[in-house]
């Protein structure tokens, strides 16, 4: 996969670009990290009210998690915290945003917008219509992942699972003050977007809109959090699991800031992120 390290960048960092996503003209978009081989990308976009688009098809799976305001896709309204999977070649009879949103969104190929799709099929087992955090349903499985040692202090929640290749999202939510002892290593790209919170491991501090794209079998961690997080993981290339090791340096709340990231993203993370004011 063409896309390269990056861990970790503050999406605030990030400049808005008009028209960044070719199937969501009119809508401003962030891009967080692109496939140059297959157009694949991550991206936060914004669209302003009123934005809409008449009947179309996608060339991509299109993957999202509304931040903020509220969508509505064939008539189903995402407002904040909903999720959803919709299958490239889905047929959709409308896409608006009547008041704006800004909507985290996975796109698995380049999406090239389809004017016509009579005759087009798409896999149903692959869709996941809506999803809602405000739900309160935690099923998921930390044994299978091999994060038993996070039962205690985290909670976690299944929110797709590929019924042929096995890649997950999932949230996972942890309490205050928790503290990891070891380092882990996957067999597969981990992919997170740290919805809220704040995390410390061992490449510095990252608050809320802090996006990681991480390669496989590269080890990090441990991590611990004063606050509390949610963050919203993707496993790419196949299910996550996960192996232990002893860390390379002890776990500390105050890490130096060392994020891994391309020399064209480097100057934007030049310094710690500060906290967001809360007073």
């Amino acid at each position: 996969m063409a896309r390269p390290h990056i861990d970790w960048i503050q999406a605030q960092a990030l400049p808005w670009r008009h028209d960044a996503i070719a199937a969501r003209p009119g809508a401003e978009g962030k891009i967080l990290s692109v496939d140059d081989q297959t157009g694949a990308a991550s991206c936060i976009l914004r669209y302003p009210p009123a934005y809409a688009r008449a009947a179309e098809w996608l060339s991509a799976d299109e993957e999202f998690w509304v931040l903020d305001g509220a969508i509505e896709v064939d008539g189903v309204e995402y407002g904040e915290h909903t999720y959803a999977h919709l299958p490239r070649d889905m047929p959709r009879s409308s896409f608006v945003a009547p008041r704006g949103a800004t909507v985290l969104t996975f796109f698995s190929a380049a999406p090239l917008p389809s004017p016509g799709g009579a005759g087009r099929t798409f896999d149903g087992r692959r869709l996941v219509r809506r999803l809602s955090a405000a739900d309160n349903v935690w099923d998921g499985d930390f044994e299978a992942m091999g994060l038993e040692s996070m039962r205690s202090t985290a909670r976690m929640r299944t929110l797709r699972k590929d019924p042929d290749t096995g890649e997950t999202t999932y949230l996972t939510a942890t309490i205050a003050f928790r503290q990891g002892e070891r380092s882990e290593r996957h067999p597969v790209v981990q992919e997170f977007f740290l919805l809220s919170g704040e995390l410390s491991g061992d490449l510095g501090t990252m608050q809320a809109g802090a996006y990681c794209w991480r390669p496989p079998m590269v080890k990090h961690a441990p991590y611990g959090s004063w606050t509390g997080t949610l963050l919203l993981f993707r496993s790419i290339g196949g299910p996550q699991t996960t192996t232990w090791e002893d860390p390379d340096q002890p776990f500390t709340w105050t890490p130096a800031h060392r994020p891994v990231l391309p020399p064209e993203l480097a100057p934007l993370m030049a310094t710690p992120w500060p906290r967001p004011a809360r007073y």
